[in-house]
């Protein structure tokens, strides 16, 4: 049981990253229910986790969940759209059932091999998303069927771009930069207290790639917040190390100016430069965005305070499947706006009070979550809400790592 569990988990760990990009966005033009393979594995670690006699789910945490799962599912039953509310209801309960699984089955998973392969997956995504960026171009997203520009199917989503322009932000295998940026924040976050896993010099070259690939990404909001909640805190920022990543970063930048065109690197220039100027004046089109999609949503979200909209009704989800479908790009504000306040509350407590442990990394994780979301909708992120939540509750545990690496190669640490 032991090695399945640690097996379910693992392929979470390496597949929920590229599930957009690949699965959803190839593989299912030839067979179409492989989309639910995460799914299935989730329902798998559930009823192993049911079944199996290891800690029990007790006070004030069990209350929450069940309270949750109640709510939910009077939603679901009395306050929906039919059967398209079953596509939002699971994006819902999918999370707690991931929170039953790491509760019941703590005492099977092997978390310094998830972990270290949470770190090496990301790793290799940063590596791919560079290079994508810098030379293999837009078609591998497009091919993929990722949205596009309405005025040319030859590009993408005028959010893949900074400023409009040629410069493409880092998206790696996610439906959006955004939650590629909160997912390597969450590998580094994992990466700053299983370092031991790797060897000193090759725990730095993760480190360098990670953060090259974070910066990369141009999301203003996930960039601060890691800098506010964690490198701030946990770094002492001016040191030799941390000059040293930033000459290293700034001498990646140079090179890449004479690998491409001219014409793109002067492009590039003024594309930074006006994200610059409308960043710090917020007069950027995404600023300017996300203060209409608030105002909007606070109004609508007082008009349905009480039992929402109904459920199947918000999101950029449920826009492919309904005319209708609201979307409001922070988190709190559609959830109270679809399922009402009482439901958000309990939806959202279930992060700090089910997950907290007092000392833990995972508070950095909780609070960045928290924080984002108030502009953004993580929680309609699927793969990212179980990624966050295996996150947690990896940094929860009391890690007990001994490794000689004075007779360990670079190499052997990807064994």
């Amino acid at each position: 049981m032991k090695a399945l569990v640690n097996r379910l988990f693992l392929s979470l760990v390496l597949l929920l990253p590229w599930h957009s990009l690949i699965v959803n966005g190839y593989l299912r033009k030839y067979f179409s229910l492989i989309v639910l393979w995460k799914e299935l594995a989730v329902l798998a670690l559930f009823i192993l986790a049911i079944t199996h006699k290891g800690p029990k789910i007790s006070g004030i945490k069990l209350v929450i969940l069940l309270s949750t799962v109640f709510l939910l599912t009077a939603h679901l039953i009395f306050n929906s759209v039919g059967l398209l509310a079953a596509y939002s209801y699971r994006i819902y309960l999918l999370p707690i059932l991931m929170t039953i699984s790491l509760y019941k089955l703590s005492d099977l998973i092997d978390w310094e091999r998830i972990c270290k392969w949470f770190v090496i997956g990301a790793f290799v995504m940063a590596i791919f998303t560079i290079i994508q960026q810098l030379f293999l171009g837009e078609s591998i997203y497009l091919n993929a069927g990722y949205p596009v520009n309405t005025f040319s199917d030859e590009k993408l989503n005028f959010t893949f771009y900074i400023g409009y322009g040629l410069l493409q932000r880092g998206a790696g295998g996610f439906i959006a930069p955004i939650p590629y940026s909160v997912y390597l924040i969450l590998a580094l976050v994992i990466l700053f207290k299983y370092k031991e896993l790797f060897s000193a010099k090759f725990a730095k070259t993760l480190s360098m790639v990670l953060t090259i690939s974070l910066v990369l990404t141009f999301t203003r909001s996930t960039i601060a917040t890691y800098l506010f909640f964690f490198a701030i805190p946990y770094l002492n920022i001016f040191t030799p190390k941390t000059v040293k990543y930033l000459v290293v970063l700034v001498l990646v930048v140079i090179i890449q100016f004479f690998i491409v065109p001219t014409a793109i690197q002067e492009m590039e220039l003024s594309t930074i430069d006006t994200f610059w100027s409308n960043s710090t004046s917020l007069e950027d089109t995404s600023s300017a965005g996300h203060f209409e999609s608030l105002d909007r949503g606070y109004k609508i979200a007082w008009e349905n305070i009480g039992n929402g909209i109904g459920l199947g009704k918000v999101g950029a989800h449920t826009a492919a499947f309904f005319d209708n479908a609201l979307v409001i790009e922070s988190g709190y504000l559609s959830v109270i706006i679809e399922l009402g306040l009482m439901t958000a509350v309990f939806i959202y407590l279930s992060f700090p009070m089910v997950h907290y442990k007092k000392g833990s990394l995972s508070t950095v994780i909780i609070l960045v979550y928290l924080a984002v979301s108030f502009l953004l909708p993580l929680i309609y992120y699927v793969e990212l809400s179980l990624l966050i939540l295996i996150s947690i509750e990896a940094l929860n545990n009391e890690k007990k790592i001994y490794v000689d690496h004075s007779r360990q190669s670079m190499a052997s640490s990807f064994g």
